[in-house]
């Protein structure tokens, strides 16, 4: 059995993989394999990954080519979001860990075998790495790296690991909890947490970089659909999880800003989206964080009442959780 399988979701992030997949093909180990579940891509990540032995950060195509054989790529046919992907790939591992990550992150050298190393010493344990924001991919050294994005407590899916028979045993992310995206990961580290597995953090260890993508209007767009369908997954994670969730998701608290502000009113107008796109690069820079804040409490409010509805007109059933 190899160690550590490291499973990658994605769609349309082409340009990313040129960089995320030679990260992971350059490690100080050997054995684990990485699973890439592409989504139903339609850039020509297929052709990219036939080119993966070009891009490497130490220009040696023989050296990364002969890497490539840890590299397994899946295409699914319909896009069926990030979390029915790990899923897949949790079934397909051959890996006694499985490590996490997407495939907009570039992961340290010593990545996998850093993974690796704490569950060997560690057994029921959830590893929670951390990521440094940056806003273009490169090669980096991380000599000065230092995470500026900290959690504790929750399962963050871009860097984190545990063992694949305990991923089994919970029975994976579940797909049911409304939307592509929203609180599939921090619901299944409550449903780890209960059959007693305990959070570790990575701070200068697992290390990784995280690109993201420059605010303009397709981002922003991306940003509302996505707090619109993490809204709607935290009322689905509330329903099955009540308090211990609704402390985690925070949904009244949401609805509560999203009122005060009064959001309904004006945040979806054509002129409030032009008003924020020229913000982006404005000199008043506290503004914008500002508006995109009250922005992602409008959409997600939007989301959770669309799930409120939804579970209003059929009974919540906690024995299969859809919502």
């Amino acid at each position: 059995m190899l160690d550590a399988s490291v499973i990658m979701p994605s769609h349309n992030r082409g340009e990313l993989l040129e960089y995320s997949l030679v990260y992971l093909l350059n490690q100080t180990i050997d054995n684990y394999e990485i699973i890439l579940i592409d989504d139903a891509s339609t850039d020509g990540t297929d052709k990219i990954i036939s080119k993966i032995k070009d891009f490497t950060p130490h220009k040696s195509q023989a050296w990364c080519g002969a890497r490539k054989s840890k590299l397994r790529y899946i295409k699914l046919k319909h896009q069926s979001g990030p979390y029915v992907a790990r899923n897949i790939g949790i079934k397909e591992a051959k890996g006694d860990i499985i490590i996490f990550t997407d495939s907009d992150v570039l992961a340290h050298p010593r990545f996998v075998e850093d993974h690796i190393k704490i569950h060997k010493r560690h057994d029921k344990i959830i590893l929670q790495g951390m990521v440094h924001h940056v806003k273009h991919p490169g090669w980096f050294s991380f000599r000065f790296y230092f995470p500026n994005a900290i959690f504790f407590g929750l399962f963050v899916s871009q860097n984190t690991s545990v063992h694949r028979k305990y991923m089994l045993e919970v029975g994976g992310f579940d797909e049911n909890l409304g939307g592509f995206i929203g609180f599939k990961d921090i619901e299944v580290g409550l449903r780890l947490q209960k059959i007693g597995l305990k959070y570790l953090y990575g701070i200068r260890t697992c290390m990784a970089y995280h690109v993201d993508k420059p605010y303009g209007r397709e981002r922003l767009t991306e940003y509302f659909q996505k707090n619109y369908e993490r809204g709607y997954s935290a009322a689905c994670f509330v329903a099955k999880h009540g308090k211990l969730a609704e402390n985690i998701a925070r949904t009244k608290r949401t609805l509560f800003f999203s009122k005060f502000y009064n959001t309904e009113a004006w945040v979806e107008n054509e002129s409030t989206l032009k008003t924020m796109e020229r913000m982006i690069d404005s000199p008043l820079i506290p503004l914008f964080p500002f508006w995109r804040k009250v922005a992602k409490y409008h959409y997600r409010a939007k989301g959770i009442k669309k799930a409120m509805e939804k579970m209003g007109k059929v009974k919540w059933q906690m024995e299969n959780g859809k919502c």
